[in-house]
């Protein structure tokens, strides 16, 4: 009997998957465990195993194509099984079940029964089988998100636009056919519209999937978040010998993971700063510090996490980040890798940067900016002395942390900076 495969849920935060690479072709056997196919969630692509034996019968998304969570990517059938429907659900996208905090959703095969199937004649389109114009099932209009979304904003109705895409699906490119609002839109944004109207040369370059996503939430984190940042300052001469020690050891135990389990421990203190802001006058406080790890690739930011950070030694957690690093770069990061993180520590101090004010990472309600070491000169008993100091910035949702909590966390912070032993007690 044929078995549906959907698009997996890889993350809590994940409403959508981009087909990278089918590992089989149809008419492949395929084995439960096998890799089957490679998705680009909002974090990084991951390798997708088949849940069921038989033949890959039918692949309805194709690479380079996304589809909603839930949605059916993929028919496997049993061997001699001749599959000549394809099921709506490929048509329209499955709601999405609400997930606990701190629950992932395993990719299981569903029941064939599960959604109603069109009968499909061959060399026939679905859209065409069902009755309805390519680009409508039902009512429904296929649409990408960043098309539904482009059009909601300046008011297009999407069954008045033509789409190009798969199934005549309408693509954000497809908006200019809507009308003349289109290009008035992009006339009204500013730089391109100026590019445009003068005889500048640019080049229009397509972000990667990842840079997308984090755009959209960097601006919707901007846009509806309260946040203000603090700023301070600590003497890191102790925190330099030790990152020192650790090196003359060959322990893969950089600055940034010794910051980083002296963060846990004053988050530890003040755990209003281990929070996330639920509405309705809920705040969701964690028992665990796991700490994202802001980590530079060639296709954008990653965030991968340190678990449990107070309960692990600098040793463990720098073996720890060492292995995510290597993943993050090499892009292998697992969704695990990614989940359950409860504040963020960003460190530009290896560019050179000496403070910066970053950006809150949803759903969490702080992040913690670090910037590099410097010499700075210091008035001390009424003589002047050369020190090296940290600066360092955190960054705060007013909704969940008012001032004189994150201010004391700082001082707290501090406190630790400057003497790592207190982080042992």
């Amino acid at each position: 009997m044929a078995t549906e495969v959907l698009m997996p849920q890889l993350g809590l935060t994940m409403k959508e998957g981009l087909i990278t690479e089918w590992k089989k072709h149809e008419g492949d056997a395929v084995e439960r465990g096998d890799q089957l196919f490679s998705v680009e969630n909002d974090k990084a692509i991951l390798d997708v195993d088949a849940q069921a034996d038989g033949i890959l019968a039918r692949i309805i998304v194709h690479e380079m194509t996304s589809a909603l969570v839930g949605t059916a990517i993929a028919i496997i059938a049993a061997p001699g099984e001749v599959v000549t429907e394809v099921p709506v659900s490929a048509m329209a996208p499955a709601p999405l079940a609400d997930v606990p905090a701190g629950k992932s959703v395993p990719f299981a095969a569903p029941s064939p029964a599960a959604a109603p199937a069109v009968s499909v004649a061959p060399g026939k389109s679905s859209a065409s089988a069902l009755g309805t114009s390519a680009q409508q099932v039902d009512g429904f209009v296929l649409a990408s998100p960043l098309a539904r979304k482009t059009a909601e904003r300046l008011g297009v109705r999407l069954s008045d636009v033509r789409g190009s895409g798969p199934e005549g699906a309408v693509l954000a490119r497809d908006l200019p056919e809507a009308g003349d609002w289109y290009a008035m839109a992009k006339t009204q944004s500013g730089v391109l519209g100026a590019a445009q109207s003068s005889s500048v040369s640019y080049d229009d370059i397509t972000l990667s999937r990842i840079q997308c996503v984090s755009a959209e939430r960097m601006a919707d984190s901007w846009t509806n978040i309260p946040q203000f940042t603090l700023y301070d300052e600590a003497e890191a001469s102790l925190i330099l010998t030790l990152a020192e020690r650790f090196k003359n050891r060959g322990e893969p135990v950089s600055l940034t993971v010794i910051i980083a389990k002296l963060m846990a421990h004053a988050v530890a203190k003040h755990p209003r700063l281990n929070a996330s802001w639920l509405g309705d006058g809920m705040v969701r406080a964690y028992r665990s510090v796991n700490i994202n790890i802001a980590v530079d690739t060639e296709d954008g930011l990653m965030v991968p996490v340190l678990r449990d950070c107070t309960g692990k030694g600098f040793v463990a957690l720098g073996a720890e980040m060492k292995s995510l690093e290597k993943k993050a770069k090499s892009k292998s990061l697992e969704a695990q890798d990614h989940e359950g993180g409860t504040i963020t520590l960003s460190n530009l101090g290896m560019f050179g940067i000496k403070r910066f004010c970053a950006i809150v990472n949803p759903p969490q309600a702080a992040i913690l900016a670090v910037g590099s070491v410097n010499d700075k000169i210091v008035g001390i008993n009424g003589s002047f002395e050369v020190h090296k100091v940290i600066e360092y910035s955190i960054t705060a949702d007013h909704r969940v942390i008012d001032g004189a909590c994150a201010a004391r966390f700082m001082a707290t912070l501090r406190s630790m900076l400057e003497n790592p032993a207190l982080a042992m007690e």
